[in-house]
């Protein structure tokens, strides 16, 4: 992730997987998160109404290290989005059920000696409607970032911390509305709500998508996160490169 550094070399690796007859699968081990699993559970089932607003973040502080291929876009594609991003955007495409239509995105190196950016905030708009932000960096001490996670949606909401990343725990709470209301011109944001902390068995993602993926060689299926996803990501991260660059939205195209 993201799968390759260019759409042709994506389409090469999913031919090459064709033409060996071989599975291709891509490790978005996030979407195997127990607590992101639990929360798609809940959007699918309705319990936040309709998605309006998903928001991502991942960061870490990675000053520059001698020969770190993700410090040099020529080696990894690009910086904090190319590594980072491309979780956070599968992962609320994953809960949200809906594809990105559009990005506009601001790419920086604010901090660091490398050339790659350490800086990275996409605004999208999902093919259902919804809008995402997604904020990635290299230039955060990893104590002072908790790696948050926000879906909205009519009905109420599930804030995250600390499930966005490698971990397999964090903290989750979902505030849910009992029944549709109408306009508090005081929006006092009392108690009507249900407030229902999240807390699933936790899980080894990385083994559940090894797991997954196991399981779909055994049985001759489609992996669950296949090469063709794999090239979508990409296409929408190579989106928001081209949105920096132009500045301004773009579209992304199939």
């Amino acid at each position: 992730k993201a799968m390759a550094m260019t759409v042709r070399e994506a389409k090469q690796m999913i031919a090459a997987c064709k033409k060996a007859k071989v599975k291709l699968g891509i490790g978005y081990m996030m979407r195997f998160h127990a607590y992101h699993r639990r929360i798609q559970e809940m959007i699918a089932a309705g319990q936040l109404g309709r998605i309006v607003l998903g928001r991502a973040q991942l960061s870490c502080w990675y000053p520059p290290i001698e020969g770190a291929w993700r410090q040099a876009p020529e080696l990894g594609g690009g910086g904090s989005l190319m590594d980072m991003g491309s979780h956070c955007i599968d992962l609320i495409e994953f809960l949200a059920g809906s594809q990105v239509a559009e990005v506009s995105c601001f790419a920086s190196t604010l901090t660091h000696s490398y050339r790659a950016e350490d800086t990275a905030t996409v605004l999208f708009k999902l093919a259902n409607g919804a809008h995402g932000v997604v904020d990635n960096h290299f230039n955060i001490p990893d104590a002072a970032s908790k790696n948050i996670l926000e879906i909205y949606g009519t009905r109420g909401s599930v804030l995250c911390r600390g499930t966005v990343g490698q971990a397999p725990g964090g903290e989750a709470t979902a505030y849910l509305e009992r029944e549709a209301k109408g306009y508090d011109a005081k929006q006092q944001r009392t108690d009507q709500s249900v407030v229902e902390e999240i807390k699933p068995e936790p899980v080894n993602m990385y083994r559940a998508e090894v797991e997954a993926f196991s399981d779909a060689i055994e049985k001759n299926a489609e992996p669950p996160i296949g090469g063709e996803h794999g090239l979508w990501n990409l296409k929408v991260c190579l989106a928001c490169y081209d949105s920096a660059r132009k500045k301004k939205a773009v579209t992304v195209r199939p």
